[in-house]
């Protein structure tokens, strides 16, 4: 560097470095240093130059603008300038002194601009804040008046109504008065009523008695069938339910009117518990539930009614059975509390579970949760009840799909009743709950939902949750007809897929829906709404059978039915489809309108539709199924199906049995045979001879000329 008369550097902060390192090297020889950018401030580049240590600084613009306009120029095939000479300027000793005061004048009236837009800002807040308060007064000068006006009409309405509620006082005083007196008359209804419910409770065990013992004495008789026994085994168990469920509608009614008294006495708690479970043996097995016993406890001996307390612990283990499929488990678990003072009596089970809107009213007398039909809904009211009496509390966590945990929760002692209710136990009475009444343990399982007669016997299909009520109608329809049995809607549905019945029997109340949802989708589907419907239902009110009516089933039968009614009702149904498809097999005019009203609207349809096709193209040859099929939306299988449901042929009879028809009207008219046989789609004469003969037993010639003669 000692041999350079000039160094130009980048900036001038390296110009200041160069300056440094020949200052460090000590060499003597007087350099110009050249930066770059002379910008202001202490230590930059224009202090440098005025204080002697860099000779000049160039300043001159980086030529971003001119870069891009270029480029854009280039880009858009636009004329440019090829060279763009940058002004540059030269900053020394003789203006870097004029230029550092320009700088220091600039920065002054940038802090006065500074200082002149904070007085601004500090300004407008005050006026907005000015502005607010005002805004604020006129806002509560407007509400005052406002409310002033407010209160005027309040004070006025408040006098008008005390006048008014004075004379409503002295109005309810009176109608206070007459309300006790109704009270009263209540009162004594309520209690006339009750009388009435035992009664007529009391009442029903007397036929019932007469009922189920000539039944028993019949029973012990060995001439009887197997289908006599079936009959009365089933009549036994049904009146043996019913009996059931009088029996809880008494001593329900009993406890809510506080008739019934404890006799709570020590019982060994582990014998008890395991008598009550053994008891249930045979439905543990028959259902291939396990069930297991756990004592965690000391305890040996509870106080407390053993009568009352195997009805609430069989109620609970029935419930459990019920609800738990096959495979299943059921526990019970005896556990008390840290104090020794209470109880607690869990039976679990991994069954179906409740549903969280079921919970809060699982204990409410008559109440049936969406997953229980076949109960009262009495069963754990009573339970309820009588844990109540026993001055303890039940109460139950499910999680649905999971099962559930009925939680008994008793004091430990005798300390917690009254003198009245230790009276020693009597045994006299017989437990409600017997093992073979809780869940039908003799009843008849049937496996097959199938019932087959023969290939010319009609095919019915019988939804129906009730197994006995199934299981009777099977006996009763097996002899005559072809039978599918589902239990549920979603079974009767995946049936209606592969098989077509000739006629549907269903219950409106399913466990998955309602027998109207399978009226519905019978009738709205093409391809089945000719298939006929009879609904069996309890329910008898007017607006179901409006209902039903409006759906279009052809029957309504109400239970208990007749069978004798059914078998004709059914009968009569199946006649009068016959006598439609004779009609459409054997004739090409339309239905007449005594016959037209024996279909509906959509049977009709379709064999119109059906009807006009095959006439429009009787003459061509090509006349096929796979064409009318298309022609009707429908696939071939589909028309198959139908046309043999309603006209019990074949797409292909039905079309030879028109042609033939049509054959005998152009003869009537005075064609020739040559004539005829192309006119109705026949290929050659001698098919059409060979198919007439056939079906009328003489050859089309003899047949015209003995028309002819007539």
């Amino acid at each position: 560097m000692s041999q350079s008369d000039i160094i130009f550097t980048f900036n001038d902060q390296m110009a200041m470095g160069v300056k440094k390192a020949l200052d460090e090297a000590q060499i003597k020889k007087y350099i110009k240093i050249i930066g770059v950018d002379a910008l202001p401030g202490p230590g930059n580049g224009l202090e440098q130059i005025i204080q002697g240590k860099m000779f000049a600084s160039i300043l001159y613009p980086t030529g971003g603008a001119e870069a891009i306009r270029t480029a854009l120029a280039i880009i858009n095939h636009q004329n440019y300038r090829r060279e763009n000479i940058l002004a540059t300027s030269v900053i020394d000793k003789t203006n870097a002194e004029l230029l550092a005061l320009q700088s220091d004048k600039i920065k002054q009236q940038q802090l006065d601009i500074d200082k002149r837009q904070e007085f601004i800002t500090e300004q407008n807040k005050i006026y907005q804040s000015q502005k607010s308060v005002l805004n604020v007064l006129v806002v509560s000068l407007v509400l005052a008046v406002v409310f002033g006006g407010i209160s005027i009409i309040v004070i006025r309405s408040n006098w008008e109504k005390n006048k008014h509620l004075e004379i409503q006082n002295s109005e309810i005083l009176a109608q206070q008065k007459q309300i006790v007196e109704m009270n009263s008359q209540i009162q004594q209804a309520a209690e006339i009523k009750n009388n009435f419910f035992t009664n007529i409770s009391h009442e029903f065990k007397t036929p019932l008695t007469l009922i189920i013992a000539p039944i028993e004495d019949l029973e012990l008789r060995k001439d009887l069938t197997e289908e006599v026994r079936e009959q009365l085994s089933r009549i036994k168990r049904n009146a043996k339910k019913l009996q059931r469920l009088v029996s809880d509608l008494i001593d329900i009614h009993r406890i809510s009117k506080s008739k019934i008294k404890l006799h709570a006495a020590i019982v060994y708690i582990d014998p008890f518990i395991q008598q009550v479970i053994g008891s249930f043996k045979p439905l543990f097995k028959k259902n291939r539930i396990s069930v297991s016993y756990v004592n965690k406890t000391s305890l040996k001996e509870v106080w407390m009614d053993e009568y009352l307390m195997e009805q609430v612990l069989s109620n609970l283990l029935s419930n459990a059975i019920k609800h738990t499929a096959a495979s299943g488990r059921i526990e019970i678990i005896l556990e008390e509390n840290n104090f020794k003072d209470y109880f607690y009596l869990r039976v679990l089970d991994n069954g179906l579970g409740i549903a969280p809107s079921d919970i809060e009213h699982i204990f409410d007398p008559f109440y049936q949760g969406a997953s229980s039909r076949n109960g009262s809904g009495i069963g754990l009211a009573y339970t309820k009840q009588i844990i109540e009496l026993h001055h303890g509390q039940i109460t139950v966590s499910s999680k649905p799909g999971h099962g559930s945990i009925f939680t008994l929760r008793m004091p430990i002692g005798n300390g917690h009743y009254e003198p009245a209710e230790l009276a020693g136990f009597d045994s006299g009475e017989k437990p409600l709950f017997q093992q073979q009444d809780l869940l039908d343990t003799t009843a008849k399982v049937v496996d097959n939902n199938l019932s087959f007669r023969s290939n010319k016997s009609k095919s019915i299909m019988i939804v129906e949750d009730n197994d006995e009520i199934r299981d009777y109608l099977r006996s009763l329809l097996e002899q005559d007809y072809n039978l599918f049995l589902a239990k549920d809607a979603q079974q009767a549905t995946s049936m209606m897929k592969t098989h077509f019945p000739d006629l549907v029997i269903t219950d409106i109340m399913l466990p998955d829906g309602s027998g109207l949802d399978i009226l519905k989708d019978i009738k709205a589907f093409y391809q089945t709404a000719h298939i006929p419907v009879i609904l069996l239902s309890a329910l008898a009110n007017e607006e179901t059978m409006l209902e039903v009516s409006k759906l279009m089933a052809d029957d309504y039968i109400t239970k208990p039915f007749n069978a004798e009614l059914l078998r004709i009702r059914i009968s009569n149904i199946l006649q009068s489809r016959h006598q439609l498809k004779e009609k459409y097999s054997s004739n090409v005019e339309q239905f007449e309108r005594t016959q037209a009203e024996q279909v509906n609207d959509s049977d009709r349809r379709f064999l119109n539709n059906l009807s006009a096709i095959v006439e429009s193209k009787l003459s061509d040859q090509r006349l096929s199924v796979d064409g009318i099929a298309n022609d009707l939306h429908l696939s071939r299988v589909q028309l198959y199906r139908k046309v043999k449901q309603l006209l019990d042929c074949s797409v292909n009879e039905y079309i030879v049995e028109r042609r033939l028809k049509k054959a005998k009207s152009l003869m009537a008219e005075g064609l020739t045979i040559n004539e005829i046989f192309s006119s109705v789609g026949f290929s050659s004469a001698s098919y059409f001879a060979s198919a007439f003969k056939r079906k009328y037993g003489q050859s089309p010639s003899a047949y015209k000329k003995e028309f002819d003669k007539k």
